[in-house]
């Protein structure tokens, strides 16, 4: 196992956009689901932060849009960069987003995988795809969000209400909603997406 500071301080490995987990969480103007999802994440056995770029130890702060840190699964440490994003576009329509995010190079190093064209068919590790999985169904179980889905590069070009009015999927991404949502999602949409309570 590669040691886990040098690896998270190697910036030769942050590059090639992320791979992640983008969940729209709730309305801003509710901003304790988005408290309830950085305490239950960063208290996951398997997450170890946040980290400042030094990689000291530093507190959860809802305020800074970007925390760092590692997720350690078996004999496998990976760096990641944890995302608070609240939009301010226009009221009424702005939402908390919570993504957890992977260099596409990082994953590559980790698993030992050949260098790959993440935007067309992304071969994510099982085990790195199962880790997301869980964490997702566990952040849902806590609060259900409005939509959450794992691809590359694709966080806050989706929306609940894409799958309910027209939706342009040209990346083939699978989505991720409760069953309450699931119901108003419009027919045609529903071969992309998942039920997962």
């Amino acid at each position: 196992m590669q040691d886990i500071k040098e690896l998270f301080l190697n910036e030769e490995i942050r590059c090639g956009g992320f791979y992640e987990l983008c969940i729209q969480v709730s309305p801003t103007t509710d901003t304790a689901p988005l408290k309830a999802y950085n305490e239950y994440f960063w208290a996951l056995n398997e997450v170890s932060g946040p980290y400042n770029r030094q990689m000291q130890k530093t507190g959860i702060d809802l305020d800074n849009y970007r925390q760092e840190g590692v997720l350690i699964l078996g004999d496998k440490s990976i760096p990641f960069q944890q995302f608070n994003i609240r939009e301010e576009a226009a009221p009424g329509a702005n939402y908390h987003w919570f993504d957890i995010s992977f260099y596409t190079a990082t994953i590559e190093q980790v698993f030992g995988l050949k260098p790959q064209h993440w935007t067309d068919n992304p071969e994510c590790p099982p085990l790195l795809r199962q880790f997301m999985m869980a964490t997702l169904q566990g952040l849902y179980k806590l609060y259900p969000f409005q939509l959450a889905f794992i691809d590359f590069e694709l966080s806050g070009e989706y929306y609940l209400h894409h799958l309910k009015t027209n939706l342009n999927n040209w990346t083939n991404t699978h989505f991720y909603v409760g069953s309450e949502q699931y119901h108003d999602i419009k027919e045609e949409y529903k071969q992309w997406v998942t039920i997962i309570d």
